[in-house]
């Protein structure tokens, strides 16, 4: 398993790199196959991995490493706009800057030193509670509503429609998407249907690598917040008078949140989702937190803390799994070692 550590990948050429991950196939489970390779550039970073396929759903290759991963440093190297920002947002909520880095720390996951193995792991999030179907898929009958639902939205400028845990609309240009909820009463119910031997969910430690590639920055990029991007809810930061309403626009947007990373894989950017993971049997939700922060009008800065690297939500364990499933997300890994 030397080859599929970080260091030794790095040193392979893509020749010695397609020969390794080819041996990996009969190891598999039936189905899978390599596509290509891929070079992938983010925050200053370029990796080069494999991209497989199995029931249309593409996989990358991630070699192992040992990491430092967590977060103790509080403001850090915070630029000034970030911190005047940080301090606004805390004086909404009857906090004050000397409070700062004992609050960022609170919410973030313990400074540890981990062993990742290498994996396979699926490039996008699946909703966990969101099932999509196709229009011929509803049945005239007991889906009376949902049809006669539709009609009006295809005739009005809406861009979703929800009825809470029943339905979903979306609009994505000139395509309609139609979900409707599936619940689950626990996560072992859930896994027992969509986790085969071969398939786990990664851990926290797997998934802040994965998500953070071993950085050690508050956000993936760095240590401010970066308010040249475009993201959910917000829209364009540097250039906000001009893209007001954009979320209402039917023209897919482009958030930067959502592009690959440097493994090629993608992450939901938006704090209102979360995505799973497990550690021996205990759930732990990672990348958001259910839109709390957006939602009690904390701004962006702390709005968007949810997506820094190493977030961890203190209100986890107060949720039970039928609370979660509505916003909840993931992605299928397999340890190869």
């Amino acid at each position: 398993m030397n080859s599929f550590t970080r260091p030794m990948w790095n040193m392979m050429s893509e020749q010695e790199q397609q020969d390794v991950l080819y041996s990996l196939l009969p190891t598999l489970p039936e189905g899978f196959s390599l596509k290509q390779l891929q070079r992938f550039e983010r925050y200053g970073q370029q990796f080069v991995t494999g991209i497989f396929v199995y029931k249309e759903k593409e996989f990358v290759f991630v070699p192992g490493d040992t990491v430092t991963l967590g977060w103790n440093n509080g403001m850090g190297q915070m630029d000034a706009k970030t911190r005047e920002n940080l301090g606004e947002a805390l004086v909404e909520i009857e906090r004050t800057l000397s409070e700062a880095d004992e609050l960022l720390n609170q919410q973030m996951s313990p400074v540890r030193e981990a062993v990742i193995g290498p994996m396979l792991v699926e490039r996008y999030p699946k909703s966990i509670g969101w099932l999509e179907v196709m229009p011929t898929d509803l049945n005239p009958e007991e889906d009376a509503d949902i049809i006669e639902q539709l009609h009006s939205f295809e005739e009005s400028r809406l861009n979703s429609y929800e009825v809470h845990e029943d339905y979903r609309l979306e609009r994505e240009g000139d395509q309609i998407r139609i979900y409707l909820f599936n619940e689950t009463e626990q996560f072992e119910d859930w896994s027992a249907d969509h986790l085969h031997s071969h398939f786990a969910i990664p851990n926290e430690d797997e998934w802040e690598y994965l998500y953070g590639g071993g950085c050690r920055t508050l956000f993936p990029w760095g240590d401010s917040f970066d308010y040249t991007m475009n993201i959910r809810h917000f829209g364009n930061l540097d250039d906000s008078s001009s893209n007001k309403g954009s979320e209402n626009s039917s023209k897919k947007q482009l958030y930067h949140l959502e592009l690959p990373n440097i493994f090629g894989l993608c992450f939901l950017g938006d704090p209102y989702q979360i995505e799973l993971t497990v550690d021996n049997g205990h759930i732990r939700t990672k990348g958001g937190d259910g839109g709390a922060g957006i939602c009690g009008g904390s701004g962006v800065i702390l709005g968007y803390l949810p997506v820094a690297t190493y977030y961890r939500n203190i209100y986890d364990d107060t949720l039970d799994w039928v609370d979660l499933i509505g916003y909840m997300h993931y992605r299928r890994i397999i340890r190869l070692s």
